[in-house]
């Protein structure tokens, strides 16, 4: 398992631009650009949404992923740490094989079924700060929830190497510079709301 720690900042989709020309002045290059769809699986009744646990297949280029995370726990600051398990498949099936102990046993593997998708582009760039190897990720696209749908405009910040205080930094300056809003939501639960008419 890899503890992931993250920072998640809503941006204006008109401010984009300017995102990307502040990131160019202050002398950092994208190091990728790519567009990543995604499918969220769950039960009919919801059972990892109830046991806070999102579960995904990601198309990233000509790779496959299958991601499981936790839902985590943010503190003041609005940084999120959560559990992440990872693995390559061979096409765009879920392999519920790999999920292992994963899931509370109360929960049907085998019942799990397409319950939302999220397409964007994601613009990355590895950013060392204070001492900290920080990356920041630009996520543009729709999150679909049939037949709904809603835009994703958001700026991540994920801690690779060293302290969280190099990260918190980082964002500071950003958003002295651009209008950010943190936010401790997640595109899974942004998804669920909009299933629930909530979004």
């Amino acid at each position: 398992m890899a503890s992931e720690l993250e920072l998640k900042l809503e941006i204006a989709p008109q401010e984009t631009v300017n995102f990307k020309q502040l990131m160019a002045s202050l002398g950092w290059s994208p190091s990728s650009e790519l567009m990543l769809s995604n499918v969220y699986y769950d039960t009919a009744d919801q059972a990892l949404k109830q046991a806070r646990i999102a579960l995904r297949v990601r198309r990233a280029g000509e790779c496959w992923i299958q991601t499981l995370k936790t839902a985590g726990e943010a503190d003041a600051s609005g940084l999120v740490r959560r559990g992440e398990w990872e693995w390559t498949l061979p096409d765009d099936r879920l392999d519920v094989s790999l999920l292992g102990a994963l899931l509370p046993v109360t929960i049907d593997r085998y019942a799990l079924k397409p319950l939302f998708a999220t397409d964007f582009k994601r613009t990355t760039w590895l950013v060392p700060h204070l001492g900290s190897l920080v990356e920041i990720a630009l996520d543009q696209g729709e999150i679909f929830a049939a037949p709904k749908r809603v835009p994703i405009s958001e700026v991540e910040l994920e801690l690779k190497e060293g302290a969280t205080a190099g990260l918190l930094a980082l964002s500071e300056l950003l958003q002295s510079k651009i209008p950010l809003q943190v936010s401790t939501i997640s595109k899974a639960e942004r998804a669920q709301r909009l299933l629930e008419g909530k979004d």
